[in-house]
């Protein structure tokens, strides 16, 4: 049993709003999800289809002194505080929006009752940013905000790319060194097939247990930054008996067993074709990377799907452990060595593209992933060509208007002419004419439905008379102008 991934959705899920056949994984016996998807059914598969909507993550300490953090999505901090045991409070756990529906009855009613209220006091009521796809107990989280662009890749699609293979060293700070021949492509092919953007400086990767590391586009000189364009300097060969794990258990601390090691001799030149990369790997020694879980006690174990793999910046043997007592060794502990293991991401399900564009904000990082491991995907978000979910959003505003009963337009020839009005958009994107489509957007067809959501009625010239069915569509058509400003200012020539 996976612990976490009970509470926790799809990547695609919290990035597009589009149903999906995956609905989010809920607690034994647990009836909230249930009441909640029957007083709003259009939340089914989105993002809202969680845990999230009414429980908050956080953090905690390390260590006492430490100042350092560990940041916690709602489903693992649900189960730090509360416990697998049950034996803390639930309630400690809620967000604003989750005491509101405890406090009105915990039921059906108390859903209609809180949805005029802004739980999260950002200025939406509750039950407009529910038909906007947002969390009506997240402040950071509202209808004005667009999430960034986003890529979804899969690992079978990526195993038809060139692969890139490299044997390394992965030198750890105090868990045990190891070689290892990974097999995968390069971040920075990844990166370039996102169509990353110019503006791009950086990468922060994710993996769903609440880890994060940054990398930078090109070198640096700080130790802790290891680069994603680029070679990095090439490695030699270490080996000592009294080192190696295989022959010495309670005193060797390192595994030389890889198939990588194979004719290696300590000192000789580790060869690698194309250079040594900053690795998105799937293999490990010619097999598939053992998917990522969390234990009973929220530490994950596994390394796959994917694992984001840093050569050593300086190159070195694999000295011991931080935490031996053994230090008369030949390698011994140095604590100004290339510890590149520590730097690496296991179970990597969200690649972000620093700077996110003006006007964008975040996915919700600590709310997603399993589902991706369970698929074998990952995504990569922010400073990236926007073309591919602007096509997402298109079909997702598409599939919007098809279903809404007639009767909610002004008239019934309205339905088909804002369909046909959503299909030319989509073509003017495809002929790379992005501005005709904004046109289209921002000109003809936003202002026929923004009345709900700016004056909390219908106007005279709107062509859906509804609210219930005006809301979703006005923050499809926002989301898309932004994504298509985006692209606008894109293909502009620079000044």
């Amino acid at each position: 049993m996976r612990y976490c991934r009970i509470a926790l959705l799809s990547v695609l899920v919290v990035l597009t709003s589009v149903p999906v056949s995956l609905a989010a994984y809920h607690h034994m016996g647990d009836t909230d999800s249930d009441i909640f998807r029957d007083v709003y059914p259009a939340v089914a598969g989105t993002k809202l289809d969680s845990c999230a909507v009414c429980h908050t993550g956080g953090r905690y300490e390390k260590y006492p002194g430490s100042n350092k953090w560990v940041d916690m999505g709602s489903c693992q901090w649900c189960h730090y505080t509360y416990g697998y045991d049950e034996s803390g409070d639930i309630d400690d756990t809620l967000n604003d929006y989750g005491r509101d529906f405890r406090d009105q009855g915990r039921n059906a009613d108390a859903l209609q009752t809180i949805a005029d209220l802004d739980s999260d006091g950002d200025g939406h009521a509750n039950g407009d940013e529910i038909q906007a796809v947002r969390f009506p107990g997240d402040a950071t989280d509202d209808p004005t905000m667009v999430p960034a662009p986003f890529r979804i890749f899969e690992r079978s699609q990526l195993e038809q790319w060139p692969l890139h293979e490299q044997f390394l060293l992965m030198n750890t700070h105090k868990s045990g060194d190891f070689y290892a021949l990974y097999s995968g492509v390069p971040v920075e092919d990844l990166l370039d097939a996102a169509g990353i953007l110019p503006t791009a400086t950086g990468i922060r990767v994710y993996a769903p247990d609440g880890w994060s590391q940054y990398h930078p586009l090109d070198q640096s000189e700080e130790p802790s930054f290891y680069p994603v364009y680029g070679e990095y300097p090439p490695a030699v060969y270490y080996y000592d008996q009294t080192a190696d794990v295989a022959l010495y258990p309670d005193t060797g601390w390192c595994s030389f067993d890889s198939i990588g090691a194979e004719d290696l001799s300590n000192g000789d030149s580790i060869g690698v074709e194309d250079g040594l990369r900053l690795l998105l790997a799937f293999t490990r020694d010619s097999a598939y990377l053992e998917s990522g879980e969390l234990d009973a006690s929220n530490r994950l174990n596994g390394e796959g799907p994917f694992r984001v793999v840093p050569p050593q910046k300086k190159p070195g043997p694999p000295d011991q452990s931080v935490k031996s007592d053994h230090q008369d060794v030949i390698w011994p502990f140095d604590e100004n060595a290339d510890h590149n293991a520590g730097f690496a991401t296991r179970t990597t399900t969200i690649i972000k593209v620093d700077p996110l564009p003006d006007g964008f904000t975040d996915i919700n990082t600590l709310e997603a992933g399993w589902n991706f491991v369970d698929e074998g995907k990952i995504v990569v978000y922010g400073a990236i060509d926007p073309s591919e979910t602007i096509y997402e959003k298109f079909d997702l505003l598409m599939s919007t208007l098809m279903d809404a009963e007639s009767s909610a337009f002004k008239r019934h020839s309205v339905k088909f002419r804002f369909i046909l009005k959503i299909w030319i958009a989509r073509l003017f994107v495809e002929w790379d004419r992005p501005e005709k489509a904004l046109d289209i957007v921002n000109n003809r067809l936003i202002t026929r439905v923004d009345g709900c959501a700016l004056r909390d009625l219908v106007d005279y010239n709107d062509w859906i008379i509804t609210c219930d069915n005006q809301k979703p569509v006005y923050w499809q058509l926002h989301e898309l102008k932004a994504l298509i400003n985006l692209l606008v200012d894109i293909n502009s020539p620079a000044e």
